[in-house]
């Protein structure tokens, strides 16, 4: 099982020897969730570099070309070799373009220009955040795969806080024999939790049965579950085992379990509080020692107010209740789930995990998954089997390609005066940080990252000192 750790953005290096241009791309890349640190000189970025730790490192470099001293093109350079992973910008002048066009063949992922658009500056970087994360993310999966299959480990991708709390209840489930139900959307991997839950108890040795109840005939649901003895019904030639029995000393997994009908439901109720089957067409019972697991995307609670499903079967089964979020609602684990499936099928079929370009790269961990992770791995193996080494916009399912963008940002659209603009920024994070410590201007000052002195000045500027 992986672990997960809280991301709140990208960290992202500007590299300008014209500090107001350097200061206002920081002020936009921050305004889009994401930290920024900047650099009056390339040098000065070297040297970061070679101090940085691998958590320390940025995600996207953002640099300009012409610079004195070392320019621009010798530190794309430098990062190609030291830290390939990450993405790199250049700005260069609006006459310049063929110099942007050679850092471009030289790595860069794109390339801004003088004077800097706001709306541009933007999109850029929200593209290239996204395929630096996506590229880590493929380096950190694969890492992780070959040691979960070296040491035979179940895996579950994810780097949210949402699926580390199932996780978590997944393994205090797996301590006991208590009857599970899973809930979630369709697709969101509850028959995987059914999985782990089962490895990581004591009944790990015994037999794993699922069955997908809304599969079976309805007249063969009963035989299915608790098995029928040889002349029960016309073609019962034999006696069957049923999934009880399968599973005994081990895990029984139900999927869609609200779709039995109200005489398999007495039935199961039956099992679950005396632990016996009675074959169909049987009289003698038949202890059986099977934990259960069962699964619904469907409302219970809801079933059971409308009279569609047994209040007393459903408090059996709601011993231990793990909710399984949709992908939507954890769209952090969405890059390393993606990389995973384009892994796993590129190792799969024996092919090198294609090139994805920023604005396909968007176009995926913007989309929605209303599929959840079942829709996230068949269009990653899609893309693996017909895409070329490099996917395009059109290689993709036109309802990812043309599903809205992500959120749009809360800066101002078209052209506008930067300089006021910043200004009312930083008047009103002060203002909000003297807000959050009341008559404590050294903690409003700590909150800033700002040293008392440099908090006062900035204060007595906007007047904000009284």
């Amino acid at each position: 099982m992986t672990s997960t750790r809280e991301r709140s953005g990208a960290m992202i290096w500007v590299v300008d020897d014209h500090l107001p241009t350097a200061a206002a791309v920081a002020e936009i890349v921050r305004g889009l969730g994401h930290s920024a640190r900047t650099f009056a000189a390339a040098e000065l970025a070297c040297d970061a570099l070679e101090r940085a730790s691998s958590a320390e490192l940025c995600a996207v470099l953002i640099t300009d070309l012409r610079m004195p001293g070392m320019d621009g093109m010798a530190l794309l350079q430098r990062f190609r070799t030291r830290a390939p992973a990450v993405g790199v910008l250049v700005i260069t002048a609006h006459g310049s373009i063929d110099d942007a066009v050679v850092a471009m063949r030289a790595g860069a992922f794109d390339f801004l220009t003088k004077p800097l658009a706001v709306e541009r500056v933007e999109t850029v970087v929200r593209n290239a955040v996204m395929r630096a994360v996506l590229d880590a993310e493929l380096v950190r999966v694969r890492a992780e795969n070959r040691a979960l299959k070296a040491k035979a480990q179940p895996t579950l991708v994810f780097r949210s806080a949402a699926m580390r709390a199932v996780l978590d209840a997944a393994e205090r489930a797996a301590s006991s024999d208590a009857t599970v139900l899973v809930l979630g959307e369709s697709g969101t991997g509850k028959e995987r939790i059914a999985h782990l839950i089962h490895e990581s108890s004591l009944r790990a040795a015994g037999p794993f049965v699922a069955t997908h109840l809304a599969a079976l005939a309805e007249g063969l649901l009963e035989s299915e579950l608790f098995g029928h003895e040889r002349g029960a019904f016309t073609g019962a030639l034999a006696r069957h085992t049923g999934r009880f029995e399968e599973a005994d000393a081990g895990t029984l997994f139900l999927d869609e379990i609200a779709e039995i009908d109200a005489r398999t439901q007495v039935k199961l109720l039956r099992v679950l509080q005396e632990r016996v089957v009675v074959r169909v067409g049987g009289a003698s019972e038949v202890k059986v020692n099977t934990r259960l697991v069962a699964a619904t995307h469907r409302d219970l609670d809801a079933d059971v107010a409308a009279g569609r499903f047994r209040a007393d079967l459903l408090y059996r089964l709601d011993v231990i209740r793990i909710v399984v979020p949709p992908l939507r609602a954890r769209r952090e684990d969405i890059a390393a789930l993606l990389a995973h499936f384009l892994d796993r099928s590129a190792s799969r079929y024996g092919r090198a995990v294609p090139e994805l370009p920023a604005e396909v790269a968007q176009a995926l961990l913007s989309y929605s998954w209303p599929g959840n992770v079942r829709e996230l791995e068949n269009v990653a193996e899609r893309l693996v089997v017909m895409g070329q080494s490099q996917i395009r916009l059109e290689d993709i399912p036109l309802r990812i390609a043309a599903a809205p963008a992500a959120p749009p940002s809360l800066l101002p659209e078209g052209d506008l005066d930067l300089p006021a603009f910043l200004e009312s920024l930083e008047r009103e994070l002060l203002r909000r940080a003297l807000e959050r410590a009341p008559g404590n201007k050294a903690q409003a000052a700590r909150s800033l990252g700002l040293s008392r002195e440099a908090l006062r000045y900035k204060l007595q500027k906007y007047g904000l000192d009284g």
